[in-house]
């Protein structure tokens, strides 16, 4: 148990360093101030992604509603998760633009949200596929 909560600290400190990072390299102006504030703010959302994938308690649902197949459940699930994914990464890459002051194409922003939608779909379909058929 000691090891599953390093684990989610360890995350925790590597998704805030990593966005503090980013924020240092893509700020124009006072990039130390900008590291330290996305820095610390990162910090409970990489903790909490830290503890879903090491410390969440894996449960499996013993039903699903009359007519729905075991693999419309996981499509469902996945399309639901991957909506809330593109609204994070939405919302972080607004931000990274505007604190960088680019003015990046229209067209490059919507293919890369595109390209998340279908990684975060595949990813989230294959997690749940793996859980559900290794209980």
């Amino acid at each position: 148990m000691t090891l599953r909560w390093l684990s989610v600290g360890a995350v925790g400190l590597a998704t805030a360093a990593s966005t503090a990072l980013l924020a240092w390299l893509v700020s124009p102006v006072a990039p130390g101030i900008s590291a330290v504030v996305f820095g610390f703010t990162a910090l409970p959302f990489g903790a909490m992604l830290g503890w879903i994938l090491f410390a969440a308690p894996r449960t499996a649902e013993a039903t699903y509603p009359s007519g729905e197949s075991i693999e419309s459940h996981w499509t469902s699930t996945a399309s639901s998760g991957m909506a809330t994914d593109l609204v994070c990464i939405l919302g972080l890459t607004l931000a990274v633009i505007s604190i960088a002051r680019a003015e990046p194409p229209a067209t490059l922003v919507l293919i890369g949200l595109l390209l998340a939608a279908f990684a975060s779909f595949t990813a989230r379909y294959a997690f749940a596929r793996h859980r559900a058929l290794s209980e």
